[in-house]
């Protein structure tokens, strides 16, 4: 990642690079920040353990911290700056970093941690940091960064990835959409792929970035009619909040591509896509492929809203059934990770865990909602993990959790559970808030007689929804 920013550094110096907060950052500038950061770093550095864990919410800090654990041939596993303590502690034990960088306001989250914990405020003045340091030359295939995926099961899933993968990433985009004096704008969570990949692609397009701390949709038009920018990654959830009022609606019509991605897209949301000829690009692709492996133009396309478009150019997605039956779904190409963290390698080859069937036009289609998987506003959801935790309650006897259609989320989280003495919905609610991630909270509780289950003794979802209204 380094060699770009220092490369752009000596090509186009006072070329614009990131702007944040009304701030501008030429690439010149901010690898002055970046080597600052590094000095500071380097005293930090095992040579025993290249592992950095990176938890700040800051957009414009944390590249300063990616870019400089680079810099220093750090690896950085990226944290979700909203995570729970329990899942973090989790992370930690099975990563096994050395040392974590993360802001003050973090401090309870971090305390009890058993390693060496950097805070970026603490920062030495730039005078006291002229010890000599070297840029780390990285070769294309070793993992610069640990991204989490939720994947289908509780466990935590560090995937692996490298240099090779995000250039490989970037020439399929570029391919298929073709950047030319575009300007970027991100709202997404950089500890993402869908966030850092939209870094990257400006890093090596050569299209300035506008960093958004997170999306508040009258500050993110404001800030686009302000910008001006082009292109835009958005979950359809984000789509949805935006397709709600005129001015949002105006403000996605700017934009030469909206890439739509991270979670199926509710066919309302396309179709209003379609009503107002926004230029947007749906998308599919996955933590452990380095973003996007299929899409397609949907003004182009009318007649394909259903799927999730055609592989991109050396990427090659398969299934192993007819046409007309859903079978896992594999991705091979360069794009695909070396594998996760102490486990499973992936040899340019992945099951994406989806079902999938492949029409005649070449187009892939994924077997809606899968039982053992949640999809909501973009995050991979377990419901297992959601169960286990709402069963820890005394007063809950049983507990299904699953995901329904819905408009704005994709999926939506509801609970249905058994009582075995009384408890109200705020409870459980509460429970949840202190022991999972923000994003895997219920969006409602459904109290029942019983679980109903089918002769095979899993649980009839479809029982389920019929068992509440409007769930």
């Amino acid at each position: 990642m380094i060699k770009y920013i220092i490369e752009n550094s000596k090509k186009h110096p006072k070329k614009t690079f990131l702007s944040y907060q009304k701030n501008k950052y030429c690439y010149e500038e901010f690898l002055f920040q970046i080597i600052h950061s590094s000095r500071i770093l380097s005293k930090y550095k095992t040579e025993n353990n290249r592992l950095v864990g990176l938890l700040v919410q800051n957009p414009l800090e944390f590249l300063i911290q990616w870019f400089s654990c680079n810099y220093l041939g750090l690896i950085t596993v990226l944290f979700d700056p909203k995570i729970n303590q329990k899942d973090l502690q989790k992370a930690v034990i099975f990563t096994k970093i050395s040392s974590i960088i993360t802001e003050r306001n973090k401090i309870s989250l971090v305390k009890n941690l058993d390693l060496e914990i950097n805070f970026i405020e603490d920062s030495a003045p730039i005078s006291l940091c002229n010890n000599k340091i070297y840029s780390y030359d990285w070769t294309n295939h070793e993992t610069t960064t640990i991204i989490y995926t939720s994947g289908s099961d509780s466990n935590p899933k560090p995937v692996e990835l490298s240099l090779n993968n995000f250039i490989s990433s970037f020439n399929c985009w570029n391919y298929e959409i073709n950047f030319s004096r575009d300007k970027i704008i991100n709202v997404l969570p950089l500890h993402h792929i869908a966030g850092i990949s939209a870094i990257f692609r400006g890093l090596l397009s050569g299209s300035p970035i506008l960093l958004i701390d997170s999306f508040k949709s009258k500050v993110f038009i404001k800030e686009c009619s302000r910008y001006k920018p082009t292109i835009i990654s958005l979950v359809p959830t984000l789509v949805y909040e935006l397709l709600k009022t005129s001015e949002g609606i105006n403000c996605l019509k700017i934009f030469r591509i909206v890439l739509i991605g991270g979670g199926p897209s509710h066919e309302n949301i396309l179709n209003k896509c379609l009503e107002y000829k926004i230029n947007a690009f749906v998308t599919y692709g996955m933590t452990e492929t380095c973003s996007g492996v299929s899409g397609f133009w949907l003004l182009k396309n009318k007649n394909k809203l259903g799927s999730v478009g055609k592989p991109f150019k050396n990427i090659k997605l398969y299934v192993n059934q007819l046409k007309d039956e859903y079978s896992p779904l594999y991705i091979e190409g360069k794009i695909v990770s070396s594998g996760y963290l102490y486990d499973k390698r992936f040899n340019f080859k992945v099951n994406s865990g989806d079902y999938g069937k492949i029409d005649d036009d070449g187009y892939i289609y994924l077997k809606p909602l899968r039982n053992d998987r949640i999809v909501s506003g973009g995050e991979n959801i377990n419901p297992l993990e959601i169960q286990e935790t709402i069963l820890e309650l005394s007063s809950v006897m049983k507990c299904s959790v699953i995901g329904v259609n819905d408009i704005k989320w994709g999926e939506k989280v509801i609970a249905f559970v058994v009582r075995k003495e009384k408890i109200k919905e705020h409870e459980i609610i509460n429970y949840c808030k202190k022991n999972l991630s923000s994003y895997k909270i219920p969006k409602k509780i459904y109290f029942c007689e019983d679980i109903p289950i089918n002769v095979m003794g899993k649980v009839n979802k479809t029982k389920l929804i019929q068992s509440v209204k409007n769930p």
